[in-house]
């Protein structure tokens, strides 16, 4: 098990997972103010415009630091196509939450299936992370297909379990689904790709 406080690069499955850096900033603003991420999802620290953006990098690289926090750039053919990171990570519990988008113009195509694969992975077989916990609004359907594709098994609805839309203060009821270490990798595989291999930064 790797100290989950060292930034890593995590590769498999047609992929590559790295760090967020100051020069990505421009993508991840392009990423986070698409309507369609905005429909879904209400940051706890909303990104308006460039300077945002690289608040937002900064604030992740502190979360690999703290062992709070690690996301991911997801890199396709050497080019950044969206993000997937755990948040919320309980070394006493061993548990995490996933979260992902996707650029737009690049979803459909398996990519946040085979991002959040790499990372539950990496999760469990390096970071020694046994529990974690997909949760989406319960009409997100695309998210809902991730999590079934990904061998997230759906444990329930729960009731005003996150922000409607961009309106902190209101609630829309959200699924859960959750995977362990010791539960099976889906069938079928994302890829024929054996798995992740991680290396340090």
């Amino acid at each position: 098990m790797t100290d989950i406080r060292t930034q890593q690069e995590v590769h498999g499955l047609g992929l590559s997972l790295r760090p967020w850096g100051a020069a990505d900033a421009d993508v991840l603003l392009r990423g986070v103010t698409d309507p369609e991420y905005l429909r879904w999802n209400t940051p706890l620290r909303p990104i308006a415009d460039l300077a945002d953006a690289r608040e937002a990098i900064r604030y992740r690289s502190e979360g690999w630091l703290s062992g709070k926090l690690a996301h991911f750039a997801v890199a396709e053919g050497g080019e950044i196509v969206g993000g997937v990171g755990l948040s919320g990570i309980d070394r006493h519990m061993c548990q995490a939450a996933v979260g992902y988008w996707m650029l737009p113009g690049l979803r459909g195509r398996g990519i946040a299936t085979r991002a959040v694969e790499l990372c539950t992975r990496w999760a469990f077989e390096q970071e020694g992370i046994h529990r974690i916990e997909l949760r989406h609004a319960v009409d997100h359907m695309a998210s809902c297909r991730v999590a079934e594709r990904c061998g997230y098994a759906y444990e329930g609805t729960r009731r005003d379990g996150m922000h409607q839309a961009q309106r902190p203060g209101t609630y829309r009821d959200a699924h859960q689904h959750a995977r362990l270490a010791t539960d099976p990798y889906p069938s079928p595989d994302p890829s024929p790709d054996p798995g992740p291999s991680s290396t340090p930064r």
